[in-house]
């Protein structure tokens, strides 16, 4: 019996492309904590056309839209700790990461969620994130 967890042998992945993803994304974190310039600091990270999901909160469309989303934000994330990855398989030159994520806020105040990024294997083998879908926990 399989199950949607279930990793896809028919392209596995290297142990050298699982840790490049894993860098991949704490170099995002670092990036969306920076406090600005997010433009320079997700280029060659994210995917022009990335998209990322926030249900009930954000649904943006491109890399552009996203910046300007970090950029004009009254509250930003001051830091996102990472933890519980699993990285996987998804298909010809793409994979699945999925992580637990605490991020603290102003004042003191933290959320807790995961999040599933899908990220592409691009030229030169780099790895750009292409979708994160946050699900919020608290």
């Amino acid at each position: 019996m399989s199950s949607t967890h279930d990793p896809v042998v028919a392209d596995p992945l290297t142990e050298r492309e699982i840790l490049a993803i894993q860098h991949l994304i704490a170099e995002i974190a670092f990036a969306f904590d920076c406090g600005g310039g997010y433009a320079e600091r997700l280029s060659g990270l994210l995917a022009d056309d990335v998209q990322y999901e926030n249900p009930g909160k954000t649904r943006l469309h491109s890399l552009a839209e996203l910046v300007d989303t970090l950029e004009n934000s009254a509250d930003p994330a001051l830091s996102h700790h990472l933890s519980t990855m699993t990285v996987q398989p998804a298909g010809p030159g793409t994979a699945t990461c999925r992580s637990k994520v605490v991020t603290f806020r102003s004042g003191g105040r933290l959320s807790v969620g995961e999040f599933t990024d899908t990220v592409r294997r691009g030229p030169g083998g780099r790895w750009t994130l292409t979708h994160r879908l946050v699900n919020p926990i608290i």
